[in-house]
């Protein structure tokens, strides 16, 4: 009996050592329960950025951050003829700031359906690059904007194993 409750007893001992140890990390890790950016570090995405490389138009606009939201538009055209539209937000909530995105045809149907939009909460900023992550109807997405210059932004889309960059200069 001596031994098993000395084996008890040093099992009680180890597992309270080791939630002390995990509830250090976690203190350690993100002491304040916080995102890795706000809203306001995301400013420098806000302007008209255009692309009309290969005979094609790839536009975003952003507005300035206003009212805990950013929000943002996004158009594709080829041959002379709209494909493509987006709209775009994203909120500071109370994890962070997060990407939600709809997708359009050009009579503005609607490519999601109407209550699940795209979720991309942001998960990586370090200067100017955000990092946005989350799941899409086809699995998961990163969106990924940077900006190596006041007159650049560079968007990453990867899905799985496709990956698409746009370049937009500043208009």
């Amino acid at each position: 009996m001596r031994d098993s409750s000395r084996s008890r007893n040093r099992s009680l001992v180890i597992a309270t050592a080791v939630v002390a140890v995990a509830l250090g990390r976690a203190a350690t890790a993100d002491p304040g329960g916080s995102a890795p950016g706000r809203l306001a570090d995301l400013a420098w995405m806000a302007g008209h950025w255009i692309d009309e490389s290969g005979g094609s138009l790839s536009e975003e606009i952003w507005a300035a951050p206003a009212a805990d939201c950013m929000i943002g538009m996004w158009r594709y055209a080829s041959e002379g003829k709209p494909r493509l539209f987006e709209l775009l937000a994203i909120v500071q909530e109370d994890g962070g700031p997060v990407l939600r995105i709809r997708h359009f045809s050009p009579a503005l149907v609607a490519r999601e359906e109407k209550d699940t939009p795209v979720v991309l909460p942001l998960v990586k900023l370090e200067g100017r690059q955000a990092v946005f992550e989350g799941q899409g109807s086809a699995g998961a997405v990163r969106l990924t904007y940077r900006q190596s210059d006041p007159n650049t932004l560079v968007g990453v889309l990867e899905k799985g194993t496709s990956r698409e960059e746009f370049s937009f200069r500043r208009k």
